[in-house]
């Protein structure tokens, strides 16, 4: 592996607090969505308010970094793509916290039916959330390492793809069957979505992080 300099040293360490701070934001929405099937609204808010605190903690790290990209760290060809996952790694904590303030202003009842399904797709998030995070920090350790978990990211969204599908199908079977109202369905389906959007930024991440390998490998 190549001698690094400080700067470079210095924003593979944030690189890697950044990705963590992004899981971080995830395990909690992991909580909240406990809350939501307990309909436990006022720990639903404060989830929220944790994520929220989380994720800015998230953005300063990325301005942060962009600043010390600003001045000189790494080479211009490898700086742009390492500006470019560190916003689109960001773009997984931002979606997480949309997804759990939707939760939050919405205040619907969870069908209890409805848990199993949510919690097999939240889990699966998770994973792709948390081997995103190992692909970062393989990046400046072992490239080959990195790709195969940049590869696993994609192949949990694509589990994640087939689980929203299911739900979004059974959504709409229960409400042609009149067991769950249009409000219902519309605010089940937009926090489905939302979640889905979550995993699909994370493939968006390890692409990237596949971009930088290639480079280095090149």
């Amino acid at each position: 592996m190549r001698k690094l300099f400080g700067k470079e040293r210095e924003i593979e360490k944030h690189s890697k607090e950044h990705a963590e701070l992004v899981y971080e934001c995830f395990n909690k929405l992991e909580e909240l969505m406990v809350h939501f099937y307990r309909n436990e609204f006022d720990l639903i808010d404060e989830r929220v308010r944790e994520i929220s605190e989380i994720e800015h903690k998230a953005d300063v790290l990325r301005r942060k970094m962009e600043m010390e990209f600003y001045h000189g760290a790494f080479l211009p060809f490898d700086r742009e793509d390492r500006i470019m996952l560190a916003e689109v790694v960001d773009s997984v904590a931002d979606i997480i916290e949309a997804a759990a303030y939707g939760i939050s202003l919405s205040k619907i009842r969870f069908p209890e039916e409805f848990e199993e399904d949510f919690s097999q797709l939240i889990d699966t998030i998770s994973d792709a959330v948390y081997v995103l995070k190992e692909c970062i920090e393989l990046l400046d350790v072992d490239l080959g390492a990195a790709i195969s978990k940049a590869h696993e990211v994609e192949e949990k969204e694509d589990i994640v793809d087939k689980i929203e599908r299911r739900i979004l199908k059974k959504l709409y079977e229960s409400y042609r069957k009149e067991e769950i109202g249009i409000l219902k369905l519309m605010e089940l389906k937009d926090t489905v979505q939302k979640l889905g959007h979550i995993a699909d930024r994370a493939e968006n991440a390890s692409d990237r992080a596949l971009i930088i390998v290639a480079k280095r490998r090149g």
